[in-house]
């Protein structure tokens, strides 16, 4: 694939500003509709990894705590979306929405980052380059923060469960 059309500099920041907005809140809307129940915390992909020491390898290389508050609440826009920000109980049907919420979110953002690549058809290989790393940049600390807070909701919902019993 490569570029197909040519605009002046000014008319290709402002495409690529548009179709960013546009992508970003699409997608966000369109996965804010998704069905909690297609997002299984069971899967593979968002199980957490022994490698991930329960989300703690997150804050020891990236020192998630200290800029996690400074992260826009991405569904916000959305109305009656689902707010991972503050914790509202510790009941355990609560914190599975919790767990969902942030597959829903981590799919999101992978999901986010796959329309980089189409801004090739109107910007240079350079140019192409710096929209990938933004796409990149942008969506991971969301990720991040995701793999981050999942095993903790986990493991809150595991004792929930065992003082239930």
């Amino acid at each position: 694939m490569m570029r197909i059309w040519y605009f002046s500099p000014l008319l290709t920041w402002s495409i690529n500003v548009a179709a960013w907005c546009i992508i970003h809140l699409g997608l966000g809307y369109l996965c804010s509709r998704i069905s909690l129940a297609r997002f299984d915390p069971s899967l593979r992909f968002y199980k957490t990894y022994w490698w991930e020491q329960n989300g703690k390898i997150y804050d020891s290389i990236f020192h998630v705590r200290r800029w996690k508050h400074l992260i826009p609440q991405g569904s916000k826009p959305y109305k009656g979306s689902f707010s991972l920000q503050h914790l509202n109980t510790s009941e355990p049907a609560y914190l599975m929405i919790c767990i969902q919420e942030t597959i829903r979110a981590e799919f999101c953002h992978w999901v986010m980052m796959l329309p980089s690549v189409i801004f090739i058809l109107w910007n240079s290989l350079l140019a192409e380059f710096w929209i990938i790393l933004y796409a990149v940049i942008v969506n991971l600390f969301p990720i991040i923060m995701q793999r981050y807070n999942r095993p903790r909701f986990r493991t809150l919902l595991e004792r929930q469960l065992v003082d239930v019993t």
